[in-house]
């Protein structure tokens, strides 16, 4: 079996729709301007203008008029005088009866009165039916029988230049029939390439790198297109899966080796004699392990692995902030709703702690201190942290959510982290349907605003 291509498809539609309309606007330019009927039925009165000239014409004369008013159309031609009942054998065979008392030729027999003889169709029966016989119809060949004055008759053959079906149109219009026809069934065709591939974007929507594959839409008889198209998304999704699970696999084993020997180091500082260059490897040993942790949290959320559970967000702040004071820190919770006013949010409880954690430590390293704001707009949470500071310069703080990069220039240590915080504050907020805004507080510092969609029951 041919299986033709997409292309080939549209390419056939296209053409069997101009073809279409250029069918129909052929038959309706031969419809308005009555062409069908005025070529194969003249006016009665030329017909008796035609009789009357030939009859006064003398007879040396009327060749010369015959060859004047034939034309493509209408023909012309005299016959020897002959008894009414006698019918000369033409080329073509008058087919059918006199329609000298029809409906439609009633007014010839009215104004023509007795020197009209005879109207008849031409052309010959069909014995089949078939195209042919459907679309090739000889119903507009019509011949005219008139008698002169001196007795001799006046042959009018008349016929369109066109051949018309059985409905008067030109016979062009067949293959406009079987156009439309061929049109109907490319868009039936058509259709059904498209269908799968409607159902297959609605399967990668819910494609998970991280969960069990997405059944994508069995697919039967259809173009080679769209056959590689759906094998390559099978193959994209397996890959997808295959990189994510070797990812989180490197991930999490570096950070277990890690741990392993940050603990095993950590036992060893602990030997150190100088109790300030104790604390600095301590320091540092802990920000490593809060540089995989961050990193592996941040890989979860790109794939949407965390762990969502429905929290209250006033208590969850609270209890933060307590946790994060109660080390000495200089931070503080300013504006929050009553301790009664529960705000549901769906998020990860870790992800969020790890949010607030790093703004917060951020607003005391370069703010001096931090104050944590709660409260609910249109719907939603919003969560303020804001410092002590200068503040950051409206066309630095989009740059600020990129890895590794610090508002402070210098790479140092001792003056500020990796300039990881912000980029996975990000990173954890979009993936759990919040936004993040860096802006001035009232008193001139930094204000970092994050926003949550309250859950509706």
């Amino acid at each position: 079996m041919v299986r033709l291509g997409l292309t080939t498809r549209l390419v056939a539609i296209g053409v069997a729709l101009l073809l279409t309309l250029w069918i129909a606007l052929v038959a309706a330019y031969y419809r308005s301007n009555g062409l069908d009927r005025a070529a194969t039925r003249p006016p009665v009165t030329q017909i008796r203008a035609i009789a009357d000239a030939l009859s006064a014409a003398a007879p040396g004369t009327r060749d010369e008029l015959l060859e004047a008013i034939s034309s493509s159309i209408l023909s012309a031609t005299l016959e020897p005088p002959r008894a009414a009942a006698t019918v000369p054998e033409t080329d073509e065979p008058e087919i059918g009866d006199d329609l000298r008392d029809a409906a439609d030729f009633v007014e010839y027999t009215a104004l023509i009165g007795d020197r009209l003889l005879s109207i008849h169709r031409l052309g010959r029966p069909r014995q089949t039916f078939g195209p042919s016989s459907l679309f090739a119809s000889a119903i507009g060949a019509l011949r005219f029988r008139l008698r002169l004055a001196d007795g001799a008759i006046l042959r009018l053959d008349t016929r369109t230049p066109f051949v018309v079906t059985l409905f008067g149109l030109p016979a062009g219009v067949g293959a406009g029939l079987f156009g439309t026809i061929f049109a109907l069934a490319a868009l039936v065709l058509l259709h059904r390439e498209i269908r799968p591939l409607t159902a297959l974007a609605a399967a990668v929507d819910r494609i998970d790198p991280t969960g069990t594959p997405v059944a994508l839409p069995a697919i039967s008889v259809r173009a080679p297109e769209t056959v590689t198209l759906l094998t390559a998304f099978e193959r994209m999704q397996t890959r997808l899966q295959a990189l994510i699970a070797g990812r989180f696999a490197l991930i999490g084993g570096v950070q277990h080796d890690v741990r392993s020997f940050a603990t095993r180091l950590r036992l060893r500082v602990e030997h150190i004699a100088d109790p300030s260059e104790r604390d600095k490897a301590i320091a540092d040993i802990d920000d490593m392990i809060g540089l995989l942790d961050n990193a592996l949290l941040t890989a979860r959320a790109g794939v949407g692995r965390l762990d969502q559970e429905l929290v209250d967000l006033a208590a969850l702040i609270r209890q933060e902030v307590a946790d994060l004071g109660a080390s000495g820190g200089p931070i503080r919770l300013g504006v929050a709703p009553p301790a009664s006013r529960e705000l549901p949010v769906l998020l990860d409880r870790t992800a969020f702690r790890r949010i607030v954690a790093n703004l917060v430590d951020n607003a005391v390293k370069f703010g001096r201190e931090a104050t944590v704001d709660l409260e609910e707009r249109q719907g939603r949470a919003i969560v303020s942290v804001s410092d002590a500071g200068s503040g950051i310069a409206p066309e630095a703080a989009a740059l600020l959510f990129e890895p590794f990069v610090r508002g402070e220039p210098s790479r140092a240590r001792r003056t500020g982290g990796a300039g990881l915080g912000l980029a996975v504050v990000r990173t954890l907020v979009e993936a759990q349907d919040g936004t993040i805004e860096i802006g001035r507080s009232e008193a001139g510092g930094a204000r970092v605003v994050l926003s949550f969609p309250l859950f509706a029951a």
